[in-house]
């Protein structure tokens, strides 16, 4: 059994027949929406991005992975109604979801795509009326949207190597930003981005050409004789001398040594002439600014939004980190936790990360302190369990 066969098991379905949604008990929307023909997918420029943004910038680089890896150490935590559940067959799933990689890992390649593509899907592999045996993060760009009748989606389909398979729209999470162009996809945050992060990546070239270029700013050499003109020889022997000895960073700061009335006149300007280290912080906080993280997190200079390092941390988690694991983890309760009982739902547990413990500290402070709360109001505020009451202790009419 080959690996795409074994991999979505009986999920898969060939050519062109796959299995449609079914109508929601509920029957067709109020409002019937004027739908496209054919697929909706993520542009195909994703892959530039990816590489041109990601691979290439390191400011995206930091970025996506700084919110990627807050939210995947976040833990999990399952409950049913005010009972927390410490072993399940769904936080079993969610530690473990795959052969190929752990939990953690999944939900890194899930805000990343989101956080670059502007689409996350996730499949669930398994019995069509039971809980998923595993799940599966799948590379937006190899990934469209079936539209179907009513504004419903019909399916989703994927190419990878010449293969199309198509997956009914229960199988799929799609996890999206908001796009005003389109009720299918969503909108990179990258490619809001794009601008800047151009900027930021010709700014670094250019320091890198001006780095291996260090002997030999940009300039002319001239004859105050222009009657007697350097002969096709000459001049191609003077080009190789300056090449070989003017050029590259192990030769910056080497005088240039002129003979034959020649002089050097410079034509470049200077870093500080084109203010190029301020546009570099500009545009680095552009694209720290698109991706919801504050420039004092990566380093950036002159970066004054935040008086201290700890204040712009609690501020990527209360501005960007929990929406977005709220999000996704809403988006799970209502996809995947179905299959495991009505009242289960996953909800994140806060209690234990250390750039919140300065907010917990000043609510715990204000509980404390207010003198028109009991012990036991104090108490259910802070989420403590009540003191039990001994049989001898007084009691209050």
């Amino acid at each position: 059994m080959g690996f795409w066969t074994r991999l979505w098991g009986g999920t898969v379905h060939h050519g062109n027949s796959y299995k449609s949604a079914a109508k929601p008990s509920g029957g067709a929307p109020l409002f019937r929406a004027v739908t496209p023909g054919s697929a909706a997918s993520t542009p195909h420029r994703f892959a530039a991005l990816a590489d041109e943004g990601y691979a290439r910038n390191i400011i995206v680089f930091r970025s996506v992975n700084l919110v990627a890896r807050a939210l995947s150490s976040l833990p999990l935590c399952l409950r049913s109604g005010e009972q927390v559940l410490e072993t399940h067959p769904a936080l079993d799933l969610l530690a473990a979801p795959n052969p190929r990689t752990d939990g953690s890992h999944l939900m890194s390649e899930l805000v990343g795509a989101y956080m670059l593509a502007g689409n996350a899907f996730l499949l669930k592999v398994g019995p069509e009326d039971g809980p998923p045996k595993e799940l599966w993060s799948l590379r937006p760009d190899t990934v469209s949207v079936l539209p179907g009748v009513d504004g419903l989606v019909a399916g989703y389909e994927q190419r990878v190597g010449g293969q199309t398979r198509r997956f009914a729209p229960e199988r799929i999470l799609h996890w999206k930003t908001y796009n005003p162009l389109s009720e299918w996809v969503g909108l990179a945050p990258l490619a809001a981005a794009a601008t800047a992060v151009d900027a930021h990546n010709a700014g670094s070239r250019w320091n890198l050409a001006l780095i291996q270029n260090g002997g030999a700013p940009s300039g002319v050499l001239y004859q105050e004789d222009g009657d007697t003109p350097l002969s096709p020889e000459q001049f191609a022997d003077l080009k190789a001398q300056v090449d070989a000895g003017h050029t590259g960073p192990n030769h910056a700061g080497r005088p240039l040594l002129l003979e034959g009335g020649l002089k050097w006149q410079s034509m470049g300007l200077s870093p500080k002439d084109m203010d190029w280290i301020q546009a570099q912080h500009m545009t680095a906080r552009e694209i720290a600014l698109a991706f919801g993280v504050p420039p004092q997190m990566l380093g950036i200079p002159d970066s004054q939004t935040y008086s201290n390092y700890a204040e712009a941390r609690l501020s990527l988690w209360e501005d960007t980190v929990l929406p977005l694991v709220r999000d996704l983890v809403s988006a799970l309760n209502s996809w995947l936790m179905p299959h495991y009982g009505p009242r289960l739902k996953l909800d994140v547990q806060l209690d234990d990360i250390p750039a919140l413990e300065p907010k917990r500290q000043r609510r715990f402070e204000r509980i404390s302190s207010a003198a028109f709360l009991s012990d036991a109001e104090k108490r259910q505020h802070l989420g403590l369990q009540a003191r039990p009451q001994h049989k001898d202790a007084p009691t209050h009419d």
